[in-house]
């Protein structure tokens, strides 16, 4: 009987470990699997820092320090799109806690296999949640910079094919102003209140059915389901920017990816790479696809062997290229995965008090 009994407790001894327990021992686990990640990713670097060795030997220390300034000033203004989005809903996060949050959102998305893109939008839901930000705030500050970076990275991305000859440039500048116009009657559609309110009822029945979310949260979108929908689309519908807002998430959008671009400038610049402008350019989007595809988390692989691949076609020696993209890698991927798993491991003990809320969200902007 003793020892039938001894499991047993030893079950109701796991099941009373209080739940932030379980919490700090899985976002450990989190952090240790990505660094093993990064470091499972680290020989195939350190192989080619040998095979470009000569060329790394006489880089240019200023380019490099430039570079790593550019790929931080990248993810800041990003960073700070975010936060512009928070402010236009009524909600006053500090610069500094939106920042810790992008950074380290950035490293899920870019570490973590399989699940880092839908992992990194959750995380850094639920830490805005954590400082008083309610869902549908919370949800829309993620949702909004990456759509709007994403579409404006299209219209560049045409406009760079076009520059580069890949298209006529009359066609390029059409596609363009096509992509932008239909992004924007795409927003004036989902934000309308009868398309956005039957949008919100299917997702609440399905968020309903998903166990891991808040059991409280479950039992009140079962029990009405459209009053639901009904409040977070009449919160959603207080989060439309002014025009001025809007300006202002296209200018940072815009430098974000200015700074991104100029990374990859000056670690080619950094190692004497002769390559034109438009050849940097595409090779950049090809990077930004193969992340975008996540094949593997940062596009390992397929983002270093297209921008090699892309600098190579335009003629560019071969040690310089490769230099290049080792460089432009170790920076922007590598670099700053580890400061964001720094910064997300920091947040086990910066973070406040879990201030989750059951009772049905606000409808004016105050929060």
């Amino acid at each position: 009987m003793a020892d039938g009994a001894a499991p047993r407790n030893g079950l109701r001894a796991a099941a009373a470990w209080p739940a932030r327990h379980w919490k700090t021992l899985v976002h450990w686990a989190l952090v240790l699997a990505a660094l093993a990640y990064i470091g499972w990713q680290m020989p195939e670097l350190v192989r080619a820092v040998r095979d470009a060795d000569e060329v790394l030997a006489q880089v240019r220390p200023g380019r490099l320090l430039l570079a790593v300034v550019l790929a931080m000033a990248a993810l800041v203004l990003y960073g700070e799109m975010h936060r512009r989005v928070l402010e236009a809903g009524g909600a006053a996060v500090p610069a500094r806690t939106v920042q810790a949050i992008t950074f380290a959102e950035n490293a899920i998305s870019n570490t973590v296999p399989v699940v880092g893109g839908a992992g990194a939008l959750a995380y850094a839901i639920s830490r805005l949640r954590r400082r008083g930000v309610d869902a549908a705030l919370a949800s829309w500050s993620v949702f909004l910079p990456g759509a709007l970076a994403s579409i404006l990275l299209l219209v560049l991305g045409v406009l760079a094919l076009g520059a580069a000859g890949w298209l006529p440039l009359w066609l390029a500048v059409v596609v363009a102003a096509a992509i932008a116009l239909g992004a924007a009657g795409a927003w004036a559609v989902v934000t309308h209140p009868a398309v956005l309110r039957r949008f919100l009822v299917v997702l609440v029945h399905i968020g309903r059915h998903l166990p891991w979310l808040c059991r409280g949260c479950r039992g009140v979108w079962a029990s009405d389901p459209d009053g639901t929908a009904a409040r977070l689309a009449a919160r959603i519908g207080l989060l439309h920017p002014t025009s001025r807002q809007w300006a202002g998430l296209v200018v940072l959008s815009l430098l974000s990816w200015a700074a991104d671009f100029l990374t990859l400038v000056a670690c080619s610049t950094a190692v004497g790479l002769p390559a034109h402008w438009t050849a940097l350019a595409l090779g950049f989007l090809a990077v930004q696809v193969s992340i975008a595809l996540q094949v593997l988390p940062g596009g390992a692989g397929l983002a270093e062997t297209g921008l090699l691949g892309v600098l190579l076609a335009a003629g560019a020696p071969a040690a310089p290229a490769a230099a290049t993209v080792l460089l432009y890698r170790m920076i922007t991927w590598l670099g700053l995965s580890v400061v964001g798993w720094v910064v997300y491991a920091a947040q086990i003990h910066l973070a406040p008090p879990h201030r989750h809320r059951h009772a049905p969200e606000p409808l004016a902007g105050t929060l």
